[in-house]
């Protein structure tokens, strides 16, 4: 696979210019995620009201692909119900591991981070802020590291 497709237009432009990179002063829950082997701290920040996520937004230092992943999360997190979150994680997590998978319509724009599942290293970039929103849920609005 090139290097070239591994960065997407799509991964660039949220590398670039991110969407919700900012902190959320509304938040009710937090987790912090740390990739020691690239040097990603991230933090991410959930707005959950009555069981839906109102608000996602993620701050912090992060290499392109964590970052491209945290803006498109973070989007596709807003609006849906806490209980989705898991099964999320386990669908972008199956489509990181086959390479020949068709995208999955349920996780939208976060299709495009597939090719990075040829990468070890930067599959565990992709997963952090999955892994750390699922923190954050589990934190019930405490600030977790």
């Amino acid at each position: 696979m090139a290097l070239e497709k591994l960065y997407q237009s799509i991964l660039l432009e949220h590398n670039r210019q991110p969407r919700n990179c900012k902190r959320l002063a509304s938040a009710t829950h937090r987790a912090r995620g740390h990739d020691a082997s690239c040097g990603d701290d991230l933090l991410i920040e959930l707005t959950v009201i009555d069981g839906r996520i109102r608000e996602a937004a993620f701050s912090g230092r992060a290499c392109a692909v964590t970052q491209a992943a945290a803006s498109m999360l973070t989007e596709w997190l807003q609006g849906r119900s806490v209980d989705e979150v898991g099964g999320g994680l386990d669908r972008f997590r199956a489509l990181l591991e086959n390479a020949d998978a068709e995208p999955d319509e349920a996780l939208g724009e976060l299709n495009q981070l597939q090719p990075v599942g040829a990468f070890p290293a930067r599959r565990r970039n992709a997963l952090l802020p999955w892994k750390t929103a699922l923190r954050a849920l589990e934190a019930s609005g405490t600030a977790a590291s």
